[in-house]
C-alpha cells in the first residue's frame, strides 16, 4: 500500500500554531463563503473555548479578534464570493475583493505571523511566520468535503531563507491588486514588516544536494518557475500531475509544454471524477493516453472515499488537490509542487490566472513510489468541466461600496477605465439608493442618505446587490471600517452584568457566562449547549460597591496590559467601542437605566471618570492616538457625571451639593501607599 501524508486541514493548522498567539493572518482565496470562515475556520486561530452554539461562538470570536495586536484579513476573486444559502459576514475581518483583469485571482494561501507566549527579558516575545500553501479554497467543500492537499513553512526570527524574496515578491503582489483596499492592509504590511526586519537572505538554491523550498509567486510562467527553482533536478524523473481541471481542447498544451522541458521517464496523469463522469472531454483522453509513457491514473479508494476505505459504498470525495510531484528511485528523490496551480494553461502562462504554490524536496526513508494507480479503461461518461466553470453562476460586480462606523459615511469605488452609468444598490430587497457618473477606480463619497440607509442594513446583512445600467444584479460583501464603533449585533447586557463580566477571570468563566446570559436564538449546535443556571446574586451595600471596585479595576488592568503588549484594538475596543461590553455602552445603558438607583449610578459614573483619568496620565500616547474617540468619551462622561449628580443633590439634604463637591476630589483621587516608617 503506498503511503501518502493525510491529516485534517484543521488539525494540522492547530498544530503549526502550537499554543502561540496570533497577531495577524492573511487568507488568500479564489473562493470565499465569509460565515463559513467566520464559524469554522476562524476558530482554529485561537485557543479559547468556544460554544456548540453559532449565535454565541460568534460572540466569543468577536472578543478573541480584538485582543489581536494586527488583523485578519481576506483577499478573495471579487467573482467567487459564495452567497447562495450562505449567511453573511460579522466580525471585524477585513475582506477585499480582487479584481484580477486576465483570468481569476486563483491564490490559496494562508500567512500567519504569531509570537511566543513567553515573554523576554527585554519585554519581547519571539515572532514567527507561518506560511501555508493549499489547494483548498475558503468554502465548507474546501475545508470539509474535497480531497485537498497543503504545504507549511515556517520563518523563524534570525532565519536565512530563499522564501523571504519570494514572499516580499508575492505579497507585494497581492497589495498592487488590492486597489479596492486602499491603503488598509495592515496584516499584509504587519507580515512584511517581520520577514524584511527579521529574516536574511539565503542566496544558495540548496543546501548540500537537497533543494531549498521556494515560493511560486506567479511573476513568471509556471514552467520556468520550476526550472529556474530546481534547475536540472527535475529533469528525466518520474512524474505524477494531480489536477482537477483541463483546457476545454482536444490536447492538454501543459502536459506536451512539461514533458518537452524535463523530458520525464514515465508519467501518470490523475483521471478526475465527478458525478459519475470524468472531468475532461473525450478528445483530451484519448490524445493524453495516446502519448508515449504517459498513463492515466486514480488515487487509492482509501484517499478518496469519505469515511476512508471501511466506507466503499459511499460515493468518493471530489478531488480539489493540485500535485506536481516529481520522483527518482536511483538516486531516492522526490520534490512537489503544491499549490493553486490546475494543469490548464490559464495557471501556466504569463497574463493568465494569479497563482501560487510551495516546490519543495522530501526528506526520505526509503524510495519514493508513484502515488496514482494506472487506470487503462476508457471512461463510459465524460463530463468536461474547466476552472470557468467555477464561475458559472457569478455575476461581475464592478462596484465596491465601503462604510466607516466612526463618520456614519460610506464610499464607492468604480473599477472600470471609464465613469460608471446609473447602478441601483439594494438590499434584502430594501432600496438603500442609486449612484451614477462616479470616476473610475478612486473612491468617492456617497450620500449622507446613502451613508444612513446603509449603516441600518449592515446591523443585519453585509450582503448587497448592485444593479448597473444594462447589466445584471450582483451581489457584494460592504467593506466596513471602525468595527469597534459597529453597535453589537449579538448581545446585550444589562449594567451590573457589564460590570459583572468585566471582573470574570478566566476564558472559561466568560464563555459560560455570554451562554447563561444569551437571550436570542442560538443556531445551529444548540442541541449542545446545557443552559446554566444563574447562580443567586448577593444584594447588600458592600457587595455592590465592593463588584463596582472590582470590575473598574479589572477593567483597567485588562487596559493597560493590552497596550503593554501592543494589542491596541483590544483597548480601543474596551474604552472607546460600541461592543456590549464596552465602557462606552456602560455609560450609555447608565444614562438612561432604571436599573439602579442614583447613588449607585453616581458611584460607578465616578469610578468611570476615576479610570478615564488614569489611562489619560499613565498612558498618554494612547489617548493622543485616539484623540478624537477620547475627547468624546471625556465629553460624555462630564455631561453625564453632571447630571446624575444634580439628580443625587436634589433628592437628598440642602448640604449634599456641598458634600458632593468634596466627596467627588476625593474619590476620583487615586489613593497611595502610605510611606514607610525608617525608624
Amino acid at each position: 500500500m503506498v503511503d501518502i501524508p493525510h491529516a485534517p486541514l484543521s488539525d494540522a493548522l492547530q498544530s503549526l500554531i502550537g499554543g502561540r498567539r496570533l497577531v495577524s493572518a492573511v487568507f488568500l482565496t479564489f473562493k470565499f463563503d465569509p460565515a463559513f470562515f467566520e464559524q469554522e475556520i476562524l476558530p482554529v486561530l485561537f485557543d479559547v473555548p468556544l460554544s456548540h452554539a453559532a449565535a454565541v461562538r460568534l460572540v466569543q470570536l468577536e472578543d478573541a479578534l480584538r485582543t489581536i495586536g494586527g488583523e485578519v484579513a481576506v483577499y478573495y476573486d471579487a467573482k467567487g464570493l459564495i452567497t447562495t444559502g450562505a449567511a453573511s459576514a460579522k466580525l471585524d475581518v477585513r475582506r477585499v475583493p480582487i479584481a484580477h483583469r486576465t483570468g481569476i485571482f486563483h491564490p490559496k494561501n494562508v500567512f500567519l505571523l504569531l509570537e511566543s507566549l513567553e515573554v523576554e527579558e527585554d519585554g519581547s516575545r519571539e515572532r514567527s511566520l507561518c506560511a501555508v500553501s493549499l489547494s483548498a479554497n475558503l468554502t465548507r467543500a474546501g475545508w470539509w468535503e474535497n480531497v485537498e492537499v497543503c504545504h507549511f513553512e515556517e520563518l523563524r526570527e534570525g532565519e536565512r531563507t530563499l522564501l523571504r524574496a519570494d514572499i516580499i515578491d508575492f505579497l507585494e503582489g497581492v497589495r498592487r491588486r488590492a486597489l479596492a483596499a486602499d491603503n488598509n492592509q495592515r496584516a499584509i504590511v504587519d507580515i512584511l514588516s517581520f520577514v524584511r526586519r527579521d529574516t536574511e537572505a539565503r542566496t544558495n538554491r540548496s543546501a548540500g544536494s537537497e533543494l531549498h523550498t521556494r515560493l511560486y509567486s506567479g511573476s513568471e510562467p509556471f514552467l520556468e518557475f520550476l526550472e529556474s527553482a530546481a534547475g536540472s533536478r527535475l529533469r528525466e524523473m518520474d512524474v505524477e500531475l494531480i489536477s482537477p481541471y483541463f483546457d476545454e481542447s482536444d490536447d492538454c498544451a501543459p502536459l506536451l509544454a512539461l514533458i518537452g522541458r524535463f523530458k520525464p521517464k514515465e508519467v501518470r496523469v490523475f483521471l478526475p471524477e465527478e458525478s459519475g463522469g470524468v472531468n475532461c472531454r473525450e478528445a483530451l483522453f484519448d490524445s493524453v493516453r495516446a502519448l508515449r509513457g504517459v498513463t492515466w491514473g486514480k488515487l487509492p479508494v482509501d484517499r478518496t472515499r469519505a469515511g476512508g476505505s471501511s466506507a466503499e459504498a459511499k460515493p468518493p470525495r471530489f478531488v480539489h488537490a493540485k500535485v506536481y510531484r516529481f520522483i527518482s528511485r536511483n538516486p531516492a528523490r522526490e520534490l512537489l509542487f503544491i499549490g493553486s496551480v490546475n494543469l490548464t494553461s490559464a495557471a501556466h502562462q504569463r497574463g493568465g490566472n494569479f497563482e501560487s504554490g510551495f516546490l519543495v524536496e522530501i526528506a526520505l526513508k526509503r524510495r519514493p513510489e508513484f502515488w496514482l494507480q494506472p487506470e487503462k479503461r476508457k471512461p463510459s461518461i465524460f463530463n468536461p468541466k474547466s476552472e470557468a466553470d467555477e464561475l458559472a453562476e457569478a455575476v461581475p460586480a464592478p462596484l465596491v461600496l465601503r462604510y466607516n462606523w466612526p463618520t456614519k459615511s460610506a464610499e464607492a469605488l468604480w473599477l472600470s477605465n471609464t465613469k460608471s452609468p446609473f447602478v441601483r444598490i439594494e438590499a434584502r430587497g430594501v432600496a438603500v439608493g442609486w449612484v451614477e457618473g462616479l470616476p473610475a477606480r478612486v473612491w468617492a463619497p456617497l450620500g449622507a442618505d446613502i451613508g444612513e440607509k446603509l449603516g441600518e442594513l449592515l446591523e443585519q446583512t453585509s450582503f448587497v446587490t448592485v444593479t448597473p445600467a444594462g447589466s445584471g444584479p450582483a451581489t457584494i460583501l460592504v467593506q466596513e471600517e471602525g468595527m469597534d464603533q459597529k453597535p453589537s449585533l449579538l448581545f446585550r447586557l444589562s449594567i451590573q452584568d457589564i460590570l459583572r463580566y468585566w471582573a470574570t477571570l478566566s476564558p472559561a468563566q466568560r464563555a459560560a457566562f455570554i451562554e447563561s446570559k444569551w437571550q436570542g436564538p442560538l443556531g445551529d449546535g444548540a442541541d449542545l449547549v446545557a443552559r446554566l443556571k444563574a447562580r443567586p446574586v448577593k444584594d447588600t451595600l458592600f457587595d455592590r460597591f465592593a463588584g463596582v471596585f472590582h470590575a473598574f479595576s479589572s477593567l483597567e488592568k485588562s487596559v493597560k496590559g493590552a497596550l503593554k503588549e501592543r494589542r491596541f484594538k483590544d483597548a480601543q475596543y474596551r474604552l472607546f467601542g460600541k461592543k456590549y461590553d464596552s465602557l462606552q455602552t456602560l455609560l450609555e445603558r447608565l444614562a438612561g437605566s432604571e436599573e439602579s438607583d442614583d447613588v449607585e449610578r453616581y458611584v460607578i459614573a465616578l469610578c468611570a471618570v476615576q479610570l478615564v483619568k488614569e489611562i489619560k496620565t499613565a498612558l498618554p500616547e494612547f489617548w493622543s492616538d485616539n484623540k478624537a474617540a477620547a475627547e468624546a468619551l471625556a465629553v460624555e462622561l462630564d455631561e453625564l457625571t453632571g447630571r446624575i449628580r444634580r439628580t443625587v443633590a436634589s433628592n437628598g439634604p440642602s448640604d449634599m451639593a456641598e458634600f458632593l463637591s468634596w466627596f467627588d476630589g476625593w474619590f476620583v483621587e487615586r489613593a497611595k501607599p502610605a510611606e514607610e516608617s525608617h525608624d
